[in-house]
């Protein structure tokens, strides 16, 4: 197994650490990392970042160092922020490049 398959293997382990959304009947669902681009409105306007086999990365500690890493990777030099879907929804960037 090639170092970048067993970092995708890890991407998918389900962990306590994933950030959740409790909803109103109590089931807990993980929260999908989402990127914004500086140039192209910044915390307005999000898609939801996925590994190279499409994929959802899920938002926790360990899985943003992957996150960031699929991000340089997919769009190069272009300047983006990171967040889970509680702070998308309010327009909040929680991880950048810059």
């Amino acid at each position: 197994m090639t170092k970048e398959e067993k970092t995708m293997d890890n991407l998918r382990k389900q962990t306590s650490d994933f950030e959740c959304t409790t909803h109103e009947n109590g089931l807990r669902q993980p929260e999908k990392t989402w990127i914004t681009f500086l140039h192209a409105g910044f915390e307005e306007h999000w898609l939801p970042l996925t590994d190279w086999d499409g994929n959802d990365i899920f938002w926790s500690t360990e899985n943003m160092r992957i996150a960031k890493t699929i991000a340089h990777q997919k769009f190069g030099g272009a300047k983006f922020g990171l967040s889970p879907c509680n702070q998308k929804k309010i327009g909040n960037s929680c991880v950048d490049n810059f």
